[in-house]
């Protein structure tokens, strides 16, 4: 029996387990199987960045996109969060070619936009520091809903070399090829090898200490056996998006507070969201409630705007 010690009033609640799906980078050089293994697990969607999957496409079955920019991952991530469908598994291959796509993306962006700035050139431009703010925001957002995704997400990366802080160009080991906060963002890391033959995996991070530590022989059916298949294979259920109804209670919140949009996204950010429009509905209703409240017990110790401004920015700030 488990002994539950949270009080009346506590923000804290009794932990539950979970059965998360599974959220998996692999990566290796060319020819280690990473999009052999991703493929495999149950009714795969495959973005493909660079072609690779057309050439299993007469021994495994699933559905392809071929994609060569930022924005058609964004929308097609979307619109897997947000609709009923059949897939179980969803398949970037690789993700080193969105973050390249990205960079890209938002390169030609501030080649138009910033003609004054340092990082403007004839011919190209070289992104500033806070130009980087704005490219790992977007990078963040993908991996936001990648994350809340309820289905099986498989990222593949080319391998490169990995070179120490200190000393030019030392080389220390290998590692993924990608946005450095990529590992941190994932329950379970693989890089992928062959050894004189087999297709193996050295396991570097796997949060549902179910598969085999350190380097074992890697397939499908191992991973299948280890996580299981009713949990790898059960149906993904859409997340539902703030209603419009609710996005004009919010923006009226908003507009009676004052608050500026620069607040307005950072007290978003803490429920996951850079956009009203990337609510959740649970999330919405969370927000709506908490302001009503604030706006309800508004008293006369303060004008009713200073006060509404105070709670409301005090709600959104705290995520709750």
């Amino acid at each position: 029996m488990t002994l539950s010690i949270t009080g009346s009033g506590s923000p804290f609640t009794p932990a539950k387990s979970t059965s998360r799906r599974l959220k998996m980078l692999v990566y290796g050089e060319s020819g280690s199987g990473k999009t052999t293994l991703a493929i495999q697990h149950p009714a795969p969607a495959v973005i493909d960045m660079e072609g690779g999957a057309e050439h299993y496409g007469g021994d495994f079955t699933f559905d392809v996109l071929k994609a060569t920019t930022a924005d058609e991952i964004a929308e097609t991530v979307d619109w897997l969060l947000t609709h009923e469908h059949g897939y179980r598994t969803l398949v970037i291959d690789p993700i080193t070619v969105y973050w390249e796509s990205l960079q890209a993306k938002w390169s030609e962006i501030f080649m138009r936009r910033n003609k004054g700035s340092k990082g403007h050139r004839l011919e190209f431009y070289s992104f500033q520091a806070r130009d980087w703010m704005t490219i790992k925001a977007e990078w963040k957002e993908l991996i936001r809903k990648l994350i809340a995704l309820d289905m099986n997400v498989i990222v593949t990366a080319r391998k490169k070399a990995h070179y120490a802080d200190h000393g030019f160009m030392k080389s220390v080991g290998e590692t993924f090829d990608g946005e450095k906060s990529l590992p941190y963002m994932f329950d379970t890391i693989l890089h992928l090898y062959r050894d004189d033959g087999r297709f193996m995996a050295e396991n570097l991070k796997d949060r549902t200490n179910k598969l085999p530590r350190g380097q074992f022989e890697v397939s499908y059916q191992i991973l299948e056996d280890r996580l299981g298949e009713e949990s790898l294979g059960r149906k993904a259920v859409p997340v539902q998006m703030v209603a419009p109804d609710k996005l004009e209670i919010l923006r009226h919140f908003i507009a009676a507070s004052g608050m500026k949009q620069e607040t307005v996204k950072e007290r978003l950010a803490a429920y996951g969201a850079a956009r009203l429009e990337d609510l959740t509905a649970e999330n919405a209703d969370l927000i709506i409630t908490k302001l009503q409240a604030a706006d309800s017990t508004s008293t006369t110790a303060a004008t009713p705007q200073t006060k509404e401004t105070e709670d409301a920015e005090n709600q959104l700030r705290s995520g709750e």
